[in-house]
């Protein structure tokens, strides 16, 4: 159901997620006011624990899951073989956690708005707890065994190769991006955020993906302007970087980690509570 009359959004996730980077391209394509929240709030927290994307409209309750919530900000559902092989396309993600001290260097420079000083303050010290619980979680699934690299990174991308060649639109969608791009293109900002340089090379030189790279450069230009963009530095467009926090926040969030580092018995039973709450996307 499309909610009608939508004059705010508030959106909790982290910006190397590539759902959260989904609603929020979603968000900024329609021009719908938004802000986005880096902690859950306590409701959300306890209903649903660290899940992302989360998305309030209005004065609703929180939606969870980066499809549903694009369609209800008026996109169409994404059919499932679609959704397969978005979800391919996040092959090799999982290499972010290879160096931890760039992980962590990576989510200190998420830029989050609020008028408030303190509020960004306590934000970001308290961000690292989720920063622990993702690599947490990563170090997890590569130590049993689900971190599978391909023989080629690109042999994810050739189902949307093929798909671009066979279409004279510039985008999946048509004329303007449908969710299928922006959920694709949101995998694209996650690849970029903390970028693994042999799956990066793969996309900017492989000859098997001249029309996704194509595909990657228009989605650009149409979010020129979008405030997250990750990719454009690696894809040879004028495209602007994605914002950063500044050096209050950063100082705060690296103080924020050492000192959870120095309760790390409380920080991993958290960690382990939080995990214990049914997961969907993130």
């Amino acid at each position: 159901m499309i909610q009608d009359n939508i004059e705010q959004v508030s959106v909790y996730g982290v910006l190397h997620s590539p759902w959260v980077q989904a609603v929020l391209l979603g968000l900024h394509e329609k021009k719908i006011p938004h802000a986005i929240q880096p902690i859950p709030s306590l409701s959300s927290l306890v209903s649903s624990g660290l899940m992302m994307p989360a998305a309030k409209i209005n004065k609703g309750s929180w939606k969870l899951d980066s499809e549903e919530i694009l369609k209800l900000l008026g996109y169409e559902g994404i059919d499932k073989a679609d959704k397969v092989a978005i979800f391919r396309t996040w092959n090799g993600v999982l290499h972010r956690v290879d160096n931890p001290i760039a992980f962590f260097h990576g989510f200190s420079l998420n830029k989050y708005d609020h008028p408030s000083l303190l509020v960004r303050v306590l934000h970001s010290f308290l961000r690292p707890f989720i920063t622990y619980y993702f690599f947490t979680l990563i170090s997890f699934l590569i130590l049993t065994g689900r971190r599978r690299d391909p023989d080629s990174f690109a042999d994810q991308f050739l189902p949307w190769e093929r798909r671009l060649s066979e279409t004279d639109s510039p985008y999946l969608g048509g004329i303007t991006p449908n969710a299928v791009d922006l959920q694709l293109f949101g995998i694209v900002q996650c690849h970029c955020s903390i970028p693994y340089a042999p799956l990066i090379e793969t996309i900017q030189s492989d000859p098997a993906l001249p029309q996704y790279r194509k595909w990657i450069t228009r989605m650009q230009e149409h979010f020129a302007d979008y405030k997250h963009l990750y990719s454009g530095q690696h894809f040879g467009t004028e495209a602007p970087a994605a914002l950063r926090s500044g050096l209050v926040e950063r100082v705060t969030y690296w103080f924020g980690a050492l000192f959870m580092l120095l309760l790390l018995p409380i920080t991993l039973l958290s960690i382990c509570a939080l995990a214990l709450v049914p997961k969907r996307n993130y």
